[in-house]
């Protein structure tokens, strides 16, 4: 059994000058990693963190991030990543809840929101509690500077420590903070690998944020398996595309907005002979998009995750089948999938909650005991997404149990009137949530965004929409807007929309 995720040490002595991240123009090879990793460790240690100490990160994407991902693995901690686009109100909030002992921060912008965020701490909880460390240079060198202190040993780690405290986004309410373990994340990085397999060459391409569970598991798994990271400060289209052609990526994490941004950028380009998986998260994909990704080579691999299960639980084989849906989906080794009725009974073929089981599932929520036994009931992971499972294990995801719309007694699934209002030339975006009526309890209403120089007739619409779907799943009402509310990992904030 592993003992933590402090996996620099061996790659450092069997493949010390095997590139582990691409930053800009930048090499870092494993035996650079691994002593910059030491010296920020020493650093994290005359700071007086310690074995179980929560430390608050606010940081951009980059080799400071990396190296300090590593060092809270090596030493026993617990990072507690910050998305930088939060008000200093929402960071106040994870900062009081964590009981964070330290907030590390980037310089400029960054400096003066972890300023604000420390200062908006409630009263009487003892603010001097979150230590504002110096600003941190894009090298660390504030860090790397302090020499005081001592890695700890890594028999001392217990796999069952926690190495992260992600706070979901809040789309569905109140944040809840994520405990993961060091097990939990080792054992989602090998059912990754059993799935899509380990190349020698393998360069993942990291445009998400490192502050959400997917871009952090990249940086994990790449030390795992010894490949490499191709870390971007954030996502643009045209360095995405950049690297796709010029860097050797192998495989890609994104979710559908992503995906259509690229390809909007990339034009008639195919993609590179290199790349042999997209995988393709954050809810379901428009059919249209995925057969035009496919249609250029791109091989995408459609996948379900959430947070409370380390990130990927089931996923597609990579294809580049224009015929493959988006369906099929297979969960990861060591991952076993339910799905329940209302009555929480076993159900087959038709949609029912989903329910996830396995060593890479959360340990629980930070300090919310209620919360946790409501969501780890009976030993599985009680999602809220609603699902199909087949008689053969494969799922097809539909929605969440919350963004249901329920319409005079029959069901509406909200992504499904998505896909084909996306099919429409001149919509470029959409979004559907339910609108409370008298007569029908709800009825969907759909937000649109639409392509530039696309018109938009209304009336030709729903008459599209009418030719495809059931008369109760057409929207009432359309609302055009300039833009969607999204989350920084580019998910649908549906609340905002409701």
């Amino acid at each position: 059994m592993i003992a933590h995720l402090d996996l620099l040490p061996q790659c450092a002595r069997t493949s010390a000058r095997r590139a582990a991240l691409f930053i800009g123009d930048r090499v870092i090879n494993y035996g650079d990693l691994h002593d910059r990793v030491s010296e920020t460790d020493r650093g994290l240690a005359a700071l007086g963190v310690g074995y179980e100490d929560v430390v608050a990160v606010l940081l951009e994407n980059g080799l400071a991030f990396a190296e300090i991902l590593h060092a809270i693995a090596r030493r026993g901690a617990t990072l507690l990543p910050l998305n930088a686009r939060l008000t200093a109100r929402e960071l106040a909030f994870q900062l009081d809840e964590s009981g964070a002992r330290i907030l590390l921060h980037g310089s400029g912008p960054l400096a003066d929101l972890a300023r604000k965020s420390v200062a908006r701490i409630k009263t009487g909880q003892t603010p001097e509690r979150v230590e504002l460390a110096r600003s941190l240079a894009p090298a660390l060198a504030s860090v790397a500077a302090i020499r005081a202190g001592s890695p700890i040993e890594a028999e001392r780690i217990d796999p069952a420590r926690s190495l992260l405290l992600i706070y979901t986004s809040g789309t569905t309410g109140t944040p809840k903070g994520v405990l993961l373990s060091h097990r939990n994340l080792f054992w989602s990085a090998i059912g990754s690998a059993m799935h899509l397999g380990v190349m020698p060459q393998d360069r993942w391409l990291v445009c998400m944020p490192l502050f959400h569970v997917g871009g952090l598991s990249i940086l994990l798994r790449s030390a795992l398996y010894g490949s490499a990271a191709i870390l971007h400060e954030r996502f643009d289209p045209d360095a995405v595309n950049r690297a796709l052609d010029e860097q050797g990526v192998t495989l890609v994490s994104w979710v559908p907005t992503m995906l259509a941004r690229v390809l909007e950028a990339r034009g008639q380009r195919p993609a590179p002979r290199s790349l042999r998986c997209v995988l393709l998260g954050g809810g379901p994909a428009p059919r249209g998009l995925i057969e035009r990704a496919r249609s250029l080579g791109f091989p995408i691999a459609a996948t379900y995750g959430l947070t409370e299960a380390s990130s990927q639980v089931a996923t597609q084989l990579p294809t580049r089948d224009v015929s493959e849906g988006a369906s099929g989906l297979h969960a990861l080794y060591g991952v076993e999938l339910e799905t329940i009725d209302e009555d929480g009974k076993s159900v087959r073929g038709r949609p029912g909650e989903i329910l996830v089981r396995g060593p890479s599932v959360m340990e629980g929520y930070w300090r919310r005991p209620l919360e946790t036994e409501r969501a780890l009931r009976g030993g599985w992971l009680h999602t809220g997404d609603l699902g199909i499972l087949d008689a053969d294990g494969t799922l097809e995801v539909l929605q969440r149990r919350g963004d249901l719309i329920i319409s005079g007694g029959e069901n509406i699934y909200p992504s499904e009137v998505e896909q084909v209002l996306l099919e429409h030339p001149a919509v470029r975006e959409a979004a559907v949530a339910g609108r409370t009526d008298a007569d029908y309890g709800q009825r969907p209403v759909a937000w649109l965004v639409v392509a530039p120089g696309e018109p938009l007739d209304l009336a030709e619409l729903r008459g599209f929409c009418a030719e495809r779907l059931a008369g109760y799943k057409i929207p009432v009402d359309f609302k055009r807007v300039d833009a969607l509310p999204r989350n920084a990992a580019g998910k649908l904030v549906r609340e905002r929309i409701r």
